[in-house]
């Protein structure tokens, strides 16, 4: 009794295993690791524009992608931002003052509520750099201070005061009102109100961590391994692989 096997199509198996080896899936692993990059960078500039508030779009545009290039062990695509800042919002920290004193913006200068969190973009108008206050030497107490500080910014009609705060340190305020207001003295603590700008009575402000490239990469994760099925099926059906 004779068992005979025969297999058809032997070689052309081995043909497809080399080109698969040599030319398909190298040029897979490279479309797939692309692929990854550019849609990390969509998922990161998604986050980017959710969790920051921003000026303009240069925080977003930064984030950009270095495609892979070459084959073998070491190909690798990169996604990363250019803005020297975001590793900084990532990871979270104080950010400290030039001078020693941080200026912190409050939600008055946004155009929000006194008291409230802000979440909107400083006005223009209240920028540290469109605001011109003076800078009187004054004696006294505290208190007698900031009274000649906020009479002297009525009468030469300007609507910004720096004043010393209670706790310590100093703040631009706004004033609400104006010389007809200041007219009567005990009518002008009345009709006066201010409304803190900037407030430079600490040394830093803490920055929260935004672990927005975490989350990019987050939900990234479960899309990789059908991109890379996509890439090794669409280069097997480009060189006509495996029945492809």
């Amino acid at each position: 009794m004779t068992l005979t096997i025969r297999w058809n199509g032997l070689e052309k198996l081995l043909r497809d295993l080399r080109k698969g080896k040599e030319t398909a899936v190298p040029y897979a692993i490279k479309t797939a690791l692309n692929s990854q990059a550019y849609e990390a960078q969509r998922l990161w500039r998604g986050e980017i524009r959710q969790q920051f508030t921003t000026r303009n779009q240069f925080t977003e545009r930064s984030v950009m992608v270095v495609r892979a290039a070459g084959t073998g062990e070491a190909i690798q695509a990169s996604v990363g931002s250019t803005a020297p800042y975001m590793g900084f919002q990532e990871e979270g920290g104080v950010s400290k003052g030039r001078a020693g004193l941080k200026g912190i913006p409050g939600p008055s200068a946004a155009g929000q509520a006194p008291g409230s969190r802000r979440t909107r973009l400083v006005r223009s108008g209240n920028r540290l750099g469109a605001i011109s206050v003076a800078h009187p030497q004054l004696k006294g107490s505290k208190k007698q201070r900031n009274a000649i500080a906020i009479a002297m910014a009525v009468k030469q009609g300007k609507k910004v005061a720096l004043l010393e705060r209670a706790r310590g340190g100093k703040a631009l305020f706004s004033i609400v009102g104006g010389k007809r207001a200041w007219s009567g003295r005990h009518r002008a603590g009345r009709a006066i109100k201010f409304r803190l700008l900037w407030d430079f009575s600490h040394s830093g402000a803490h920055v929260p961590p935004h672990a927005t490239l975490q989350r990019a990469l987050t939900a990234l994760g479960p899309k990789v391994p059908s991109m890379m099925q996509a890439a090794v099926i669409d280069q097997f059906r480009r060189h006509h692989l495996f029945g492809y």
